[in-house]
């Protein structure tokens, strides 16, 4: 089937716009059948869960054994500084864009069963549903979970742009 100059740049222009609209463009408001929705981890902060130290996560790691995770501590790593805006950061004053709120904790685990490696796991609680989480072991039967996220899609902070000082000499000549 040939393809005109015109419907491919048509159609290179579709892909192109389709790769940078969010994901949540494409999401079907209707779940398939036989398929459950999974939760939506970016509405998640510390106080999700904080309540549920103590808690079980049952862990899903396509073997028989079980194997269970105890939530033992929340512990909040957000900086004590506000998030400056980007644009500030590059004398772009006439843009007005709000600093981001960074919402960044860890989960300290205890576990039951198996010694899990580091990685990716599907995690299933009875409040929150099953999740996919990244764990690191943190000793002999610990776990840690680092989670960061934005809170209010602001813009990070960027470089900020390199104020020489001027050398002695140089006060001189001017």
């Amino acid at each position: 089937m040939p393809v005109s100059r015109r419907g491919f740049i048509f159609a290179g222009q579709t892909l192109l716009a389709a790769a940078a609209l969010p994901m949540k463009f494409f999401a079907a408001s209707v779940p398939e059948a036989g398929v459950s929705n999974t939760p939506n981890m970016t509405s998640w902060t510390k106080n999700t869960f904080q309540p549920l130290v103590s808690s079980s996560f049952r862990v899903h790691t396509g073997q028989l054994a079980n194997t269970w995770l105890t939530l033992l501590s929340v512990q909040d790593m957000n900086a004590k500084t506000p998030a400056a805006s980007g644009a500030a950061g590059f004398g772009l004053s006439l843009l007005k864009t709000r600093p981001a709120v960074l919402d960044t904790f860890a989960l300290h685990f205890q576990g039951t069963g198996e010694a899990l490696p580091q990685g990716t796991y599907e995690l299933e609680h009875h409040t929150l549903g099953k999740f996919s989480l990244f764990i690191v072991p943190s000793g002999a039967t610990t776990y840690t979970a680092v989670i960061s996220h934005l809170l209010n899609g602001g813009a990070l902070a960027g470089p900020r742009p390199i104020k020489s000082k001027p050398q002695a000499g140089a006060q001189a000549a001017l």
